[in-house]
């Protein structure tokens, strides 16, 4: 019988010789396989030789920071703790301290006819109060030094981890509209 003149014999066969490519490939790895195994295993090089590298002494601590603005640095000072640090304890709560500073949003500003400048913050409740500088927010008694169109920049009296306490700046952010 021909193959040709028989369309399903000749599939059968096209079949046929696909799976006994397939075989082949499989028996010719297993074979790479056996023969890796039974080869003699071979030296394994040192590693490369540890290059000494010198210790860089960072010389910029005493430099204002590039990533705060200068009116915090003003206030702030260098980054050593200093004993005179404390909170008023004596001072009377303002509002806005009861308040977590991720609690609060910053609206906007509002200079009034005096000159004044206030910034609009608002508190968890939906309502919005008004501060300026020198009043205080947060529960860390954040002093706010410094009200700009985008945020308000504070210094907070933090704890350390020597039983004292370090002046930190920290900023309220207006929302991206």
């Amino acid at each position: 019988m021909d193959i040709r003149k028989s369309p399903a014999l000749f599939m059968l066969s096209i079949a046929a010789i696909s799976l006994t490519g397939c075989t082949d490939r499989i028996g010719m790895a297993g074979q790479a396989m056996s023969e890796i195994r039974n080869s003699p295993s071979q030296p394994i090089e040192p590693p490369p030789e540890a290059k000494l590298v010198e210790d860089f002494v960072y010389s910029a601590s005493l430099v204002r920071s590039p990533f705060l603005p200068p009116s915090l640095i003003n206030v702030q000072g260098p980054n050593i703790p200093s004993d005179g640090v404390r909170p008023d304890i004596t001072r009377i709560k303002q509002p806005l301290e009861q308040y977590d500073i991720a609690q609060l949003t910053f609206r906007g500003i509002l200079i009034s006819p005096e000159g004044q400048q206030y910034a609009l913050v608002q508190r968890p409740d939906g309502s919005v109060a008004n501060v300026k500088v020198g009043d205080y927010l947060g529960p860390n008694d954040g002093r706010i030094v410094e009200i700009t169109p985008t945020q308000i920049n504070l210094i907070e009296i933090v704890p350390d981890s020597r039983a004292g306490f370090i002046e930190r700046p920290q900023s309220l952010v207006s929302p991206i509209n």
